[in-house]
């Protein structure tokens, strides 16, 4: 008799189940942001790929400390190590598995309640009464799809937020790459032109004994001989530096630094040297290349559906509900039921103000985020023309007359025409061109990807 009166309200209630089932948001939630990181950083990391679940853990990042970097260390694999060596993402990869769950788990229909409550009879005569009443409730049905989309677009931000700061950190992992590249070069161009100034400095001083040259002429010797040394060592604790900075974000802390560059990333090539675009086009995309921007948007959509709920939610907790009940008369019954919250003291008003506040609030942050990306990207524009300006001044009335003057110096050398010292003074002046280049390309190639981050992506082809 038991087993037959909760089937009964099982069955009485089966209908209220079923809408609540059916009215339940279907959760369609953004699997990956590794399409958007590959496009904009032109590496897919490990955790970014389809089922992979490969953030590192503190003793992964322990180990990789001591890991030797490959050598030649090309610049793909640099970005590629350091997108999936950051402790930074990590734990951004651990907070966006939670609140993806609590975003599946919000559109879950709620579970079902059972209220059950029987007694047992004083005498063998006595009627033990009985009631099964199965409860749903039912104001999920116009909550549950606002909060699912609320949760949904909090998720989206997390995981927008987790692509942005991939950006970052790729972007910063190719800067010090190719300045790595440009301290080599340097560190180069140093030890030349420290051979240079030694042999300068021999022959002042075999005229000296000779007596064809001065005391002068040995003291200018053995200063360009002493900048070039200053100049040697400055290059190299320049290169050790930068090493050990690409070092500590590729986290490889440990590491040994004897290692160099090797090729560079071909699709980086025209977010180095291609013409730069117009302001314009660049602010254009700006709101959908961006990711930190989009992601200030969606919290402020997060934030507006929760101001939606609010709203909503006047009308309290409201249940309804079936069961079957057997009296102490040994009559049945089925019968439905209804728990509503009365709103008399608390009517929901302070709370829709708050999510109304904590909305406008999220709308603010999202128009200050997009006003400075606009700025970073003015200001990143301005510094990548003028040092492609100062690079290419330095490059035209420099290097180019200086690297033709060494080449007529020697060729008057050869032919007899001009001394050794004056063809090794040309060259000593073509070096000092070349470093002061050097210097300037560098600060070029950061400004460009400076550039490329404030856009927002790393362009495959060109600026648009």
């Amino acid at each position: 008799m038991h087993n037959s009166i909760r089937v009964t309200a099982l069955l009485a209630a089966l209908p209220i189940l079923f809408v609540s089932a059916c009215a339940a948001p279907q959760m369609d939630l953004p699997t990956s942001i590794g399409p958007d990181i590959s496009s904009r950083t032109g590496a897919l990391p490990t955790w970014s790929r389809d089922g992979a679940n490969t953030a590192p853990d503190a003793n992964a990042l322990h180990a990789a400390a001591v890991t030797d970097l490959p050598n030649p260390l090309n610049e793909v694999d640099a970005v590629a190590i350091a997108l999936d060596a950051s402790p930074d993402i990590a734990r951004m990869l651990a907070e966006t598995d939670s609140l993806r769950s609590q975003a599946l788990e919000i559109a879950t229909p709620l579970n079902p309640v059972l209220n059950f409550s029987s007694g047992v009879p004083l005498d063998s005569l006595g009627v033990v009464p009985i009631f099964a009443m199965l409860m749903v409730q039912i104001d999920e049905l116009w909550k549950q799809p606002i909060r699912s989309e609320s949760a949904r677009d909090s998720y989206e931000a997390a995981l927008l937020s987790l692509g942005a700061e991939a950006v970052k950190l790729a972007s910063d992992a190719r800067s010090l790459w190719h300045e790595v590249a440009m301290r080599e070069q340097e560190c180069a161009l140093a030890a030349n032109d420290l051979e240079l100034t030694d042999q300068l400095l021999t022959l002042a001083r075999d005229r000296f004994v000779a007596g064809e040259g001065d005391g002068n002429s040995v003291a200018n010797a053995q200063k360009e001989f002493a900048d070039a040394h200053h100049r040697g060592q400055r290059a190299t604790e320049n290169l050790n530096t930068t090493r050990l900075a690409l070092m500590a974000m590729l986290g490889r802390a440990e590491a040994p630094v004897d290692w160099s560059v090797g090729s560079a990333d071909p699709a980086a090539k025209h977010a180095l040297h291609a013409t730069l675009a117009q302001e314009a086009a660049l602010l254009n995309q700006l709101a959908q290349s961006r990711l930190d921007v989009r992601a200030a948007q969606a919290r402020a959509k997060a934030a507006q559906s929760k101001f939606q709920l609010a709203q909503r939610s006047r009308i309290g907790r409201f249940e309804i509900g079936a069961g079957a009940e057997r009296t102490l008369e040994n009559q049945n019954a089925i019968g439905v039921a209804a728990n509503i919250e009365i709103p008399i003291f608390n009517t929901g008003s302070l709370r829709i103000d708050r999510a109304a506040a904590d909305y406008r609030a999220a709308s603010i942050i999202a128009e200050k985020v997009r006003q400075t990306a606009i700025i970073e990207l003015r200001s990143a524009l301005a510094k990548a023309r003028s040092a492609q300006n100062i690079h290419d001044v330095s490059e035209s009335s420099q290097v180019i007359p200086a690297t033709e003057t060494a080449k007529r110096a020697n060729d008057a050398m050869l032919a007899g025409e001009l001394s050794q010292r004056d063809s090794m003074n040309s060259q000593h002046a073509l070096a000092l061109a070349r470093l002061e280049l050097t210097d300037l390309e560098r600060q070029r190639r950061s400004s460009r990807l400076a550039l490329s981050r404030a856009a927002g992506f790393l362009p495959m082809e060109e600026f648009p």
